[in-house]
């Protein structure tokens, strides 16, 4: 019952937002700090939207831009989970558009926070940057990744990360990727479910990379803030209101874990 209720009470957030507000790609000042955000597949901009009702409620004065890499009509979630040729291309558009706005803005505090199929996007992206440190906080909000996928290169480009994983996430990161793929096309249980691991692979420059990595676990204390341990747990309103500004800002009240090297 409690998950049904916590799902309903986003469900009902973000229908609000969307249909007071739209979804415009840029809101609030860009001049001092902003956040990119990336929805998960079917581009309905379901987490994007809670965001910025969640910092317009707590009256933080941030910027963001949603970037819409998804293809198709909202909704159709497959296309835009293994399409991983176009992903690629998108995640070199949202590198392009990171270094043009940092053109734009020289002082601006960037940070990026994606959402499950989003975070492959992202870390695409990052990948793309080729180390350019533009990224104070990338946030992995149940990412749709591989646990062994190396995330070296794209950690080059951000100076902290945190992963946001539920081992609770059994239908969509755990079975539903299972089946149909990850977001880089492993057939497995994704990171966001069962953490990431250091692959093997790893060069010891990628591996000194995952100190900027931590990962926030779920536990049921997180229930208080509407987060059940399911899927939309990491976006639901009461969670985004107390956490999200802490974890931009390097800063979170939460239970931090350092990864570990696959066995």
């Amino acid at each position: 019952m409690g998950f049904l209720l916590t799902r309903v009470a986003a469900i009902s957030a973000y229908l609000a937002e969307l249909t007071r507000r739209g979804v415009p790609e840029h809101c609030g000042s860009l001049d001092e700090e902003v956040v990119f955000i990336l929805d998960g597949v079917g581009g309905c901009q379901f987490a994007p939207l809670l965001v910025r009702r969640a910092f317009r409620q707590e009256g933080i004065e941030l910027g963001t831009i949603v970037f819409n890499w998804q293809f198709g009509v909202p909704g159709e979630i497959w296309t835009d989970l293994m399409w991983l040729r176009r992903n690629r291309l998108m995640a070199g558009k949202l590198a392009r558009k990171l270094l043009a706005f940092r053109r734009a803005h020289p002082r601006t505090v960037i940070h990026v926070l994606a959402y499950s199929g989003g975070a492959g996007i992202a870390v695409f992206a990052l990948e793309r940057l080729r180390g350019r440190q533009l990224v104070d906080t990338l946030i992995l909000a149940c990412p749709a990744l591989s646990p062994q996928y190396n995330l070296g290169p794209a950690l080059r480009s951000a100076k902290r990360c945190f992963a946001l994983v539920s081992r609770r996430d059994r239908g969509i990161l755990g079975l539903g990727t299972r089946i149909f793929g990850t977001t880089d096309r492993k057939h497995s249980a994704a990171a966001g479910m069962t953490s990431f691991s250091i692959p093997e692979s790893a060069s010891a420059d990628d591996v000194d990379e995952y100190r900027k990595l931590r990962e926030v676990r779920w536990t049921p204390e997180l229930q208080a803030d509407g987060h059940t341990g399911g899927h939309t747990g990491w976006v639901s309103s009461p969670l985004l209101r107390r956490h999200l500004l802490p974890l931009l800002r390097g800063t979170p009240d939460l239970p931090l874990h350092e990864v570990s090297k696959a066995p």
